[in-house]
């Protein structure tokens, strides 16, 4: 969820063209863009919903929304006065943002006008920006090859997978303060938000049932009393169990710092690799930034100075990722890092990498290449990294995130 927020920054930012925010229903796609729509200033927005049918009910409500109003004509002139408003716009420096919630639901021809949408240009920049929104990843799939290197080349997939404990806090805590409740961590206190955390893994639609659940039954049992009403872990138990909902620890569960550490890492570490060494290869934006070479069986990145790999951003962790040499290939781990660990636009506590895998990490692209492959300018062989010229460390720091 924290990384799909800084996908919609940089569209809001209009750094993306196009952002594709997959995932399973409930996953929070629609909350997380309307929390975030509702803070944009000084522009044009839309919220497109599977009822517009056709092509011509689309155009109606995007000249109606983010157009000069509604007119009448045909499709084809609806369209044209569309295109000249928006290009105004743009020329001006007032772009708009177009919402699409559940793109799967959408007929072809709905489907191709979006595309069409997408495609208006000026002076190389486009008119709009769009959301994506979709329960489908093969449609995202299908779609996706279409912009590779063409004019929606800037186009960005990532895939919810719910809060993470913090986020569930938060997010719980302001939907009660939203409705007027002035004691909401009282109400419901930190060990129970937890427990909510393990029961529902953050996927927003359980949060909203396990709580709605909780609080009905709280407000039922305080009834007549002069007692403050407060959620309990036994009462979110029974809530749960209820909504046949499973408790997984392994959702909230941390472990201690210490035990993620490159020095407590290394005091496992057999110091010379089974296979020969693989490596990352660093990106910002489009920019080669470094080559990394992973040629230690176990290689921490993280924020931490005292990491194989250093990366100084907020957006990193102090201790993110271990890469780890298995007899069956690299293994990527994610050290219950508070921004998460992304392979493929896809959050994973765990992943086998495979060569050309995307990995996440701030604002910087590692993809790995795999040990089969010409080691290029990585010396595998004195233990030494080499880098591109814009790092001057031995060991790999990379900055400026």
């Amino acid at each position: 969820m924290h990384y799909a927020s800084f996908k919609l920054e940089e569209l809001i930012r209009q750094q993306i063209h196009c952002l594709f925010l997959s995932g399973p229903g409930g996953a929070g796609k629609s909350t997380l863009v309307r929390q975030r729509c509702r803070t944009v200033r000084d522009a044009a927005m839309t919220w497109v919903k599977p009822n517009r049918e056709t092509k011509e009910q689309l155009i109606c409500q995007l000249l109606e929304d983010i157009g000069p109003g509604v007119i009448e004509g045909t499709a084809a002139e609806l369209r044209k006065i569309l295109e000249v408003f928006l290009r105004h716009q743009a020329g001006n420096g007032r772009y708009s943002f177009v919402i699409v919630d559940g793109l799967e639901r959408f007929s072809a021809g709905v489907l191709r006008e979006f595309e069409a949408l997408s495609q208006l240009r000026l002076r190389n920049r486009p008119l709009v920006h769009i959301v994506l929104l979709t329960r489908n990843e093969e449609l995202v799939a299908n779609l996706l090859p279409q912009y590779d290197g063409g004019p929606l080349a800037r186009a960005v997939h990532q895939r919810l997978t719910g809060f993470t404990l913090d986020e569930t806090r938060a997010y719980v805590h302001n939907c009660l303060r939203g409705s007027g409740c002035d004691w909401a961590e009282e109400l419901i206190p930190d060990e129970v938000i937890v427990d909510v955390q393990a029961f529902t893994q953050g996927v927003v639609g359980d949060v909203n049932a396990l709580c709605y659940a909780a609080l009905e039954a709280v407000a039922q049992r305080s009834a007549g009393s002069n007692r403050q009403p407060k959620v309990t872990r036994a009462l979110l138990k029974e809530a749960g169990t209820q909504l046949n909902l499973r408790y997984d620890a392994s959702a909230w569960a941390q472990i201690s710092e210490e035990s993620l550490s490159a020095d407590a890492v290394h005091l496992t570490d057999p110091g010379e690799l089974k296979v020969e060494a693989a490596r990352l290869i660093v990106s910002s934006g489009r920019k080669l930034v470094a080559e990394i070479s992973l040629n230690r069986p176990r290689m921490v990145l993280g924020r931490d100075d005292s990491c194989d790999i250093s990366l100084d951003s907020v957006y990193v962790s102090r201790y993110q990722n271990l890469f780890m040499e298995t007899t069956e290939g690299w293994v990527l781990i994610d050290l219950s890092s508070t921004n998460g660990c992304f392979v493929n636009g896809r959050r994973v506590r765990e992943h086998r990498l495979r060569d050309g895998d995307l990995i996440a990490v701030g604002q910087h692209q590692l993809r790995f290449s795999g040990p089969h492959r010409n080691s290029g300018s990585a010396d595998t062989r004195s233990g030494q990294t080499t880098l591109e010229a814009t790092i001057a460390r031995p060991k790999p720091a990379i900055g400026g995130i």
